[in-house]
């Protein structure tokens, strides 16, 4: 598949990298030196030039391109990059746009080849989905909503600590589908001992949260009040949809200009103007007693610093947003509750959007260390009627749910594949070609 991508910032060369292995891939850029990073690093075509320009499209042979994915960083560059895309005949365009403005522009709706994702209503949303269960590090929707997958902490001291995930009982509505640990992501066995300082990967449908939680020995008590620090576009966003949900909402904001506009934007938001990284800034703002204090800004350094403050004055948890990918061991490791990595969350947004081949990349794990799947069986998938234990499945990856209907179902061995199912599954990186040839 030919898959044009305009924009090589963040988003784009991580879009570029990981579906060059599989596609034929042509990237637009302006920056010169961008472009021969791309062409040194990438097996990719990269073009010099703007995204909305005619003649770079057409140098790109846009006519030719399956998918175009307009992820720049600037939206009237996506936007009418866009619309080029579905003159020329391109049956399908993900255009990424930051103002909220120009989302009800009436020319792009009218065009069913045309998606659009907003980089500050996914992040919210996935605030929202770990507000709303505290004690997870990680949480993603998966098939169309019907379950979640959730990323948590084994603490020392909790009742499953030293137990084999076979001495846990069989699985009715949840499933163990992964352990990190040390950094590393492995397939669990049933004679696998959970250590204190693992992550788990668990699916299941959102009303296990509560076996979940016995399981894991947590007691929280309901987030009641926030403090975030970042006015713009993001801050904003997430400040309106937890203040509308009830929660008690502070923000931070160094730029005064910022700090009066978003004042007046958000009624019932109190905005304080000053630095989030001064400690008398915090406490005025509350941060001291926050439920959680959530770190917004575009600076990555400012984000984990201001945590570890609030965190030291007494707020309960901190979540912090990053944009470099190395950075989330560390943040892990000194402290900091949660993170959200802006690059991952876009680009999973886009891949699940994109349903390549028959199935629907729906989220990368831990910055590519894994990578979750959603295939739906058709009349033309191999293994219909196959038991799975006798499919070939590689052992790295595992068919954690099955949804048939309404119904959820943990599959075991015995399990045959129908048509219309969709099942979910938890890979390796070496293990998804193999599983794509099974499921595909």
């Amino acid at each position: 598949m030919r898959i044009l991508i305009i924009g090589s910032g963040q988003i784009g060369a991580f879009l570029a990298k990981g579906l060059s292995s599989e596609h034929d891939i042509v990237v637009i850029e302006k920056n010169r030196d961008t472009v021969e990073r791309i062409r040194e690093t990438l097996d990719v075509l990269a073009i010099q030039g703007d995204g909305d320009s005619l003649a770079t499209l057409r140098e790109a042979e846009i006519e030719k391109a399956d998918i175009v994915l307009a992820v720049s960083g600037d939206d009237r560059t996506n936007i009418l990059a866009s619309l080029l895309s579905d003159s020329f005949g391109v049956s399908r365009t993900i255009v990424r746009i930051r103002d909220v403005n120009y989302l009800e522009y009436p020319v792009l709706l009218k065009k069913p080849g045309i998606l659009i994702i907003n980089p500050a209503s996914i992040i919210s949303e996935k605030i929202s989905g770990l507000l709303s269960a505290p004690f997870a590090w990680k949480t993603e929707t998966l098939a169309m909503g019907k379950i979640n997958m959730l990323k948590l902490k084994i603490e020392a001291g909790t009742p499953i600590v030293g137990k084999k995930l076979s001495e846990l009982g069989p699985p009715e509505s949840w499933i163990f589908v992964a352990v990190s640990r040390n950094g590393q992501i492995a397939i669990p066995k049933g004679e696998t001992k959970l250590k204190a300082g693992d992550y788990v990967f668990a699916f299941g449908i959102p009303s296990v949260l509560q076996r979940l939680k016995e399981l894991l020995g947590v007691e929280e008590e309901k987030v009641h009040s926030v403090v975030i620090i970042g006015g713009g576009k993001l801050g904003r966003t997430v400040a309106k949809t937890l203040s509308e949900s009830g929660i008690s909402v502070k923000l931070i904001e160094s730029n005064s200009e910022r700090a009066r506009l978003t004042a007046e934007e958000l009624q019932n938001v109190m905005v304080f103007m000053g630095d989030a990284t001064d400690t008398e800034t915090l406490k005025e703002a509350g941060a001291a007693s926050a439920d959680y204090f959530i770190a917004l800004t575009g600076d990555d350094e400012n984000n984990v610093f201001s945590a570890l403050l609030a965190k030291n004055l007494g707020a309960k948890r901190a979540m912090v947003l990053y944009t470099k990918s190395d950075y989330i061991d560390v943040i892990e490791a000194i402290g900091v509750d949660r993170a959200i990595s802006v690059r991952l969350a876009i680009a999973n947004e886009i891949l699940s959007l994109l349903r390549l081949g028959g199935v629907a990349h729906v989220a990368l794990v831990e910055e590519g260390k894994a990578e979750v799947l959603e295939f739906e069986m058709t009349k033309n998938t191999k293994i219909l009627g196959t038991p799975l234990q006798k499919a070939g499945f590689p052992s790295g990856a595992i068919v954690g749910i099955v949804v048939r209907g309404n119904d959820v179902i943990i599959p075991r061995g015995d399990y045959k594949p129908e048509v219309g199912d969709r099942l979910v599954v938890f890979a390796l990186p070496d293990s998804i070609k193999n599983v794509e040839k099974i499921l595909g």
